[in-house]
């Protein structure tokens, strides 16, 4: 495929891989798990991300042969590991999660090369077809692909691609993204068309010093993400937003452990070419409502999608993403059939009830259940037609 060109995927034991400060650990199962326990494993390298997996191995007891879905974690500041509350809850309805790990880009090489939003669509397509390649029965069901606030925009671009290559992904979700921002435009939006691209360079990005592995690397700090962040707080505080309730009175997981507070507010630093790249596409140029996207050359369009179940999931009072941002992706998939399609709107929900808390886990993560079923037997429904006119190959 033309993606193992642009971005070649190296499996974890070519070489050790950025440092260990690059990333956060996610604190769900470990390397050595025995028998009804939950692996942590690296599963492939690329030259910025990595792809890693948690993997159940009470096989026995699994929901279904095998089910694989891919979390596409956003770069919006948070470390990856923000989606853990979303990642323990889908161990409970597939057997492999694996998350798309964006490291902190202070120390990604320079060697690593550039990484823009191009880079972050093509990395995205390579760790679902690395997630999803195997002849097995799992393999035939597909990879489902969950796309998570920003993560949304690569998830879609991501799936699209593998659909033009013949390998679209069993089942896409998006969750709380921007796949059209100018729809019902929020004050992030309004704030990014008020001033030129190269006034923004100017102000928020900077270059890494010599003294860390990714000298000379352009960034968007860390410091300014918390900045950024308190100031949202204190206007959710200001609204009677959902978010200030939600730290005093956490529903996760693991709040004593993983509380979401630490989770907010662990911030990493971006690579600066994606920040401004991504401000440039989806915020100026609207590329992916448009139908314009291009990445490595090729459309990235949802005409390509023909047999993945979509469901678009929003909160009601989301003020990140905001309502109809993410459903009008519907629109940009017209050759998918009305049963391949699913729409979830929570009320009362904000941005972050959509992948942490209970609402998350009774709520949304049926709804990610149903229509990853449904995508399966889509994709093994194709299959089997593939296999009776002879071909193999994924029908179009």
């Amino acid at each position: 495929m033309w993606l193992d060109d642009l971005r070649p995927m190296r499996r974890p034991t070519e070489d050790g891989g950025l440092s260990e400060h690059a990333f956060r650990p996610f604190g769900i199962g470990r390397a050595d798990a025995g028998p009804g326990e939950v692996r942590d494993a690296v599963a492939a390298r690329l030259p910025f991300g990595q792809l890693r997996t948690f993997s159940r191995l009470d096989a026995a007891s699994a929901p279904g042969p095998g089910r694989r879905v891919l979390v596409v974690a956003p770069i919006a500041g948070g470390f990856p590991f923000l989606m853990r509350d979303l990642v323990v809850a889908l161990l409970g309805i597939a057997d492999t999660v694996g998350v798309t790990e964006w490291p902190d880009a202070r120390y990604v090489p320079l060697d690593a090369g550039r990484f823009g939003f191009a880079e972050n669509c093509m990395e995205t397509a390579q760790m679902a077809r690395a997630l999803g390649d195997d002849g097995d029965e799992a393999g035939r069901q597909g990879v489902h692909m969950v796309g998570v606030c920003q993560g949304a925009l690569p998830a879609f671009a991501a799936a699209c691609l593998l659909a033009e290559a013949g390998e679209p992904p069993a089942s896409l979700s998006l969750m709380g993204g921007p796949i059209d921002p100018a729809r019902n435009p929020t004050r992030l939006w309004r704030v990014l068309q008020e001033r030129s691209l190269e006034a923004l360079e100017a102000q928020v990005i900077e270059t890494v010093s010599q003294a860390l592995p990714g000298a000379g690397r352009r960034i968007f700090p860390a410091w300014r993400q918390v900045d950024t962040f308190a100031l949202y707080l204190w206007r959710q505080g200001l609204s009677g937003g959902e978010l200030p309730l939600r730290l005093a009175f956490d529903d996760g997981d693991d709040p004593l452990r993983f509380p979401l507070a630490r989770l907010c507010w662990n911030m990493m630093d971006v690579d600066g070419a994606f920040f401004m790249e991504n401000v440039a596409t989806i915020f100026r140029q609207n590329a992916i409502a448009r139908g314009t996207l291009e990445v490595g050359g090729r459309p990235a369009r949802g005409t390509a999608l023909t047999r993945t179940a979509l469901l678009t999931v929003e909160g009601a009072d989301d003020d990140i993403s905001a309502p109809t941002q993410t459903e009008v992706a519907h629109a940009l998939c017209p050759n998918l059939p009305a049963g391949l399609r699913r729409r979830l709107t929570l009320p009362g929900a904000g941005h972050f009830s959509l992948f942490y808390g209970r609402k998350m886990r009774s709520i949304i993560i049926p709804a990610l259940a149903e229509v990853m079923a449904a995508g399966a037997a889509a994709h093994v429904a194709a299959h089997a037609a593939g296999d009776a006119d002879g071909g193999g190959q994924p029908a179009e």
